[in-house]
């Protein structure tokens, strides 16, 4: 194992802001997979008929959730988490602005956004020898 990888597994801190950010998105995907339209409805969302598409929501945050739990073994991973959290801030920003969407949605934008910006500032922070672990 180089000595990269073995710093990036010994940052304490960046691993546990990376391990709850995969943590929620599985958690969340999982409710949304297999109690679909509780989740829809707790959410304020009018109870979908098919519920395919929301249960659909729930593989692919489950999916990514994955993805960022791989990102504590393999740094390149991380990326994932990045762009996938500026791509959920933006989809969510435009369908509260733009689109009908339950006041939730803003918590969730918030969400998204704070678990972004905690990445990033984690990542950056490990980049910086005299800061990192």
């Amino acid at each position: 194992m180089d000595a990269d990888l073995i710093r990036w597994k010994n940052d304490k801190l960046l691993q546990l802001v990376i391990l709850l950010v995969g943590i929620h998105s599985c958690v969340l995907g999982l409710a949304m997979l297999f109690a679909t339209r509780r989740m829809v409805e707790t959410l304020g969302f009018a109870p979908s008929v098919p519920a395919f598409f929301p249960s659909q929501s729930g593989i692919f945050m489950l999916i990514l959730g994955l993805f960022y739990l791989r990102a504590l073994a393999e740094p390149a991973y991380v990326w994932t988490i990045l762009v996938s959290k500026a791509l959920a801030v933006a989809f969510l920003l435009m369908h509260v602005l733009f689109v009908a969407a339950p006041p939730i949605i803003w918590a969730a934008c918030a969400g998204d956004a704070a678990m972004l910006v905690a990445v990033a500032i984690m990542v950056r922070r490990h980049r910086r020898p005299d800061l990192g672990a």
